[in-house]
């Protein structure tokens, strides 16, 4: 009998496991632009912070510069200069919010990326395509 509870309950784990979801990633397939906080992700020198946006990033911050900020002195990172937003254009139209479903995002905290993915509607003749692209703040 304590063979057979072993062998059933063991069974049983292997099944849930079996479907368990990625536990090093965080995923948002439901994303709210007015109440969206953005992800970082950092190397200890640089700092990308996300965006709602597709090919956006809201904030580029630097680890080690701070700043003076308000009553009582709080230091805050400081911003860099956001060098990291580009636009995509296909068949001559610019890929926005607007044109693009399945909008996702994932953070892989594993291998450190963040990847934004979505699906381009309407732009090629033959059916919708999907684009995700990664973002790393890597190390040399």
């Amino acid at each position: 009998m304590n063979k057979f509870c072993f062998i059933f309950f063991g069974l049983i784990l292997f099944g849930l496991n079996a479907n368990a979801q990625d536990e090093w990633t965080v995923t948002a397939d439901k994303i709210d632009p007015a109440n969206y906080y953005g992800i970082t992700v950092a190397n200890g020198m640089i700092g990308i912070v996300s965006s709602p946006e597709p090919f956006k990033v809201k904030n580029v911050v630097l680890a080690g510069a701070y700043d003076l900020y308000g009553r009582g002195r709080v230091s805050n990172f400081l911003n860099s200069f956001n060098l990291l937003n580009m636009y995509l254009e296909v068949n001559g139209r610019r890929i926005d919010s607007k044109n693009i479903s399945n909008f996702r995002q994932h953070l892989d905290m594993h291998h450190a990326a963040f990847t934004t993915e979505f699906f381009l509607v309407a732009f090629f003749s033959n059916g919708d395509y999907s684009l995700a692209w990664p973002l790393w703040a890597l190390r040399k």
